[in-house]
């Protein structure tokens, strides 16, 4: 009876008082040598999951080397430079709060250190003065935690190579849980929750949508999707809907309540806009997460429609071949385009007078004596006077009508095109008419219908959802209906190379399942836009555009 009794205390006093391992820094992306202070070093971080406050005097860890004892404030790191408040330099660590072992070197004063972690954050090193755990971190290291009896409490299990300046991370705040590589932008979070650590409270701003785009009148209908991702129920958000990005004009908001875990609501407005072209820009307040609560529409608002747009941008040529601009005419009437102007985010030029048919495309070429490709039947290739000089990353695309109207403008950014941007590739608006750009699956389609667009009869469709996704989180689930059986599933890069087989023929008509990212030989692709194309046996087809998420 005494001994249970015993054992029972025991199981209480590791319930209250739990540290764990809960990232480990072993490949710091400013290379094993350098001191730049705080995420760029190597680094252990313990996490308090119990419900009181350890001090942790006396506790060390093992990477396989050696046992080393974590120092206690009254030496090496008291007084850190740059803390006056002594808010790092403690070995108390109360319950939900961090602490990082540190090599020596790096909590020096000689060094200088920036001292940036989050405010609470407990600093510590070793009590030796070698490099941490004896030697450099390494990818292989089994790491072992012991508190100040030398039990051990936790351990890490190595090999894990996350790559250079990411660090491996708890799944959740618990001793049970599994390791994955972070996925937090930076690579790390030193001093602060883990980026798979789900939170308590926690809305997602799906998206921001419009069934009518371009829109000939205000009001314009718009609806945003929520959904309630987090781990509880929440009492209570608020969506708002602000002109652009700058937030200086809300436009209208509404409250949402009581929304249960997994539940998705739709948030309706409807908008006042005069004439124009417009990034919508959508908030969400009122959870724990804020990394998920935006979002973004650009919508075009017009008396008569919007029937010229920019369907392709050549903005990073090959060396020697012209930069251009191709538009597309996606309406059922002729547009007579003379006092038209295209340019960039600084100027404007004129375009030369042509009349641009139903369906029709039109190239802007810096030098059409330069231009390599060959147009399809009925392209127009015309050399304005003056010409924007493009940027390779950060530019804007704008078209004008003759009355001075901005009928449609693109946005772009080098990193918006994962890994497959490259010289000689173009930009391909995703859909006609809309503002979101891809590497084109066909190198460039110049004065053709884009490689990328989804056009596909009625009846007969393919898509992915989610969509983008990051094979390193979630699959993606692949959707198929055509009207024959016999599926034959496909996934092509840029280059239109088959990289893929999902489906063959013996698959019956309709069909749903997921697909985790990876070619034939197993291996994950790298980010960037793929095309999805399906057929049956009768010869039907659809295609589809998905993209990869890059992930740390």
């Amino acid at each position: 009876m005494v001994n249970s009794i015993l054992i029972l205390v025991l199981l209480a006093q590791i319930s209250i008082a739990q540290v764990i391992l809960s990232e480990i820094m072993n490949n710091p992306a400013g290379g094993e040598t350098s001191i730049p202070g705080g995420d760029s070093n190597e680094y252990i971080e313990l996490y308090n999951a119990g419900s009181d406050t350890v001090d942790l005097s006396g506790w060390s860890f093992d990477d396989g080397d050696a046992s080393d004892d974590i120092a206690s404030a009254d030496g090496i790191i008291d007084p850190l430079p740059d803390d006056p408040d002594g808010i790092y330099n403690s070995t108390s660590l109360p319950p939900g709060g961090f602490a990082l072992i540190l090599d020596p070197e790096y909590t020096d004063p000689a060094n200088d250190q920036p001292y940036d972690w989050p405010t609470g954050t407990i600093i510590l090193t070793i009590a030796t003065s070698t490099d941490l755990g004896g030697s450099r971190l390494a990818t292989t290291d089994p790491i072992t935690l012991y508190d100040d009896s030398s039990t051990p409490t936790d351990s890490f299990p190595n090999p894990f190579d996350p790559g250079d300046g990411v660090s491996v991370e708890r799944d959740e705040p618990a001793l049970s849980a599994g390791w994955s590589s972070s996925i937090a932008p930076s690579g790390s979070t030193p001093g602060a929750r883990n980026s798979h650590w789900p939170y308590g409270t926690d809305l997602a701003l799906d998206s921001l949508t419009t069934p009518d785009n371009p829109a000939t009148s205000s009001p314009i209908t718009v609806y945003a999707f929520v959904t309630n991702v987090g781990e509880a129920i929440v009492s209570s958000a608020t969506v708002s809907v602000f002109r652009d990005t700058s937030e200086t004009e809300l436009l209208d908001s509404e409250t949402i309540t009581n929304i249960s875990v997994d539940e998705t609501r739709e948030v309706q407005f409807e908008l006042t806009l005069t004439e124009g072209s417009f990034e919508l820009f959508a908030a969400l307040s009122g959870d724990d997460n804020s990394t998920n609560d935006y979002a973004s529409l650009s919508i075009l608002v017009g008396p008569t429609g919007w029937p010229v747009c920019i369907s392709e941008i050549m903005f990073m040529p090959t060396s020697g071949e012209p930069e251009w601009i191709e538009l597309y005419n996606w309406s059922d009437v002729s547009v007579d385009l003379e006092a038209w102007q295209f340019g960039d985010e600084n100027s404007l030029y004129d375009i030369p007078p042509c009349t641009l048919e139903p369906g029709g495309f039109v190239v802007l070429c810096e030098d059409t004596a330069a231009f390599p490709d060959t147009l399809c039947d009925g392209a127009l290739l015309l050399q304005p006077s003056s010409w924007p000089a493009l940027n390779n990353t950060g530019d804007i695309v704008r078209i004008f009508d003759d009355s001075g109207l901005p009928r449609h403008s693109i946005a772009y950014t080098d990193d918006q095109f994962g890994t497959c941007m490259d010289n000689g590739i173009s930009a391909e608006t995703i859909e006609e008419g809309g503002s979101q750009v891809a590497c084109s699956p066909g190198g460039r389609t110049p004065g053709c219908e884009n490689a990328i667009w989804l056009i596909t009869p009625g009846g007969r469709s393919v898509y992915a959802d989610p969509n983008p996704f990051d094979p390193t989180r979630e699959a993606t689930m692949i959707n198929v209906e055509l009207p024959g059986g016999g599926l034959d599933v496909c996934i092509y890069d840029r280059m239109g190379r088959k990289i893929a087989n999902l489906a063959d023929p013996g698959h019956p008509v309709g069909l749903s399942f997921p697909w985790n990212g990876a070619d034939d030989s197993g291996d994950l692709l790298p980010a960037g836009m793929y095309i999805l194309f399906v057929k049956d046996s009768e010869g039907n087809s659809a295609k589809a555009v998905v993209a990869i998420e890059g992930s740390r």
